[in-house]
């Protein structure tokens, strides 16, 4: 039997085909990205961590389920805090503090997205909030693993950290772990909620896409007077 993750990623094949061509994941893959625009990513990135981690943080606030309740304060207080680690590590040696008063504001694209997530965490039915916050999750997991396919990273790769920690079988464990939460929600749900999953799945996943390209073009809000 095909689970809803399962077939929830299955739908999001296209989008997953687009973000591994988009030429931001291309380049980081080889380690030809320029360094500007790994910096604004790894910014936009710091601010969205901010917002999901507090999105994952609502959900288990409402799990009824103790062992999901569990799974999803450990992502919110330890998988996305080593993830800001590695944005200090690579920032701060930079120059660049994404927690600094006055520091470079989140891209639109980023506070849609992250607003988004904290709504349906608050406001959504637990199945379709669940859904909502998965591909962050698969998806990470799925373009470490495609990275890796492509190149060996080493010393000399100049994102290997980033990559290794998306690439890290801990990572993967956790992502199963969602999947899972949600899978048993989705049985218990009626077809509509189910559905209503599905299409909660699929924005997430074009809003990675969105993401990505928004560090690739250098969004930014529009500026008057």
């Amino acid at each position: 039997m095909t689970t809803f993750s399962q077939r929830a990623w299955q739908a999001a094949g296209d989008w997953f085909a687009a973000i591994t061509a988009h030429p931001f994941l291309r380049q980081l893959a080889d380690g030809t990205l320029p360094e500007p625009v790994f910096v604004r990513y790894l910014l936009d990135d710091a601010h969205y961590l901010t917002g999901y981690s507090a999105a994952l943080a609502a959900l288990s606030a409402r799990a009824e389920d103790p062992d999901a309740r569990v799974m999803l304060a450990r992502s919110a207080a330890g998988t996305v805090e080593a993830e800001r680690q590695l944005h200090r590590g690579y920032l701060l040696p930079r120059g660049v503090d994404p927690d600094a008063p006055g520091a470079i504001e989140a891209t639109p694209t980023c506070v849609a997205y992250v607003e988004g997530l904290r709504a349906a965490a608050l406001a959504a039915p637990m199945g379709v909030a669940m859904a909502a916050v998965l591909p962050c999750f698969r998806v990470y997991a799925e373009v470490g693993a495609w990275i890796v396919g492509q190149v060996t990273p080493s010393d000399a790769h100049p994102y290997a950290g980033w990559i290794t920690t998306y690439a890290d079988p801990a990572f993967a464990a956790s992502v199963l772990a969602a999947e899972a939460y949600a899978d048993r929600l989705a049985e218990a749900a009626a077809d509509a909620e189910r559905e209503a999953m599905l299409v909660a799945y699929l924005r997430s996943t074009r809003w990675e896409w969105m993401f990505w390209d928004a560090a690739w073009r250098g969004e930014s809000w529009p500026i008057v007077g």
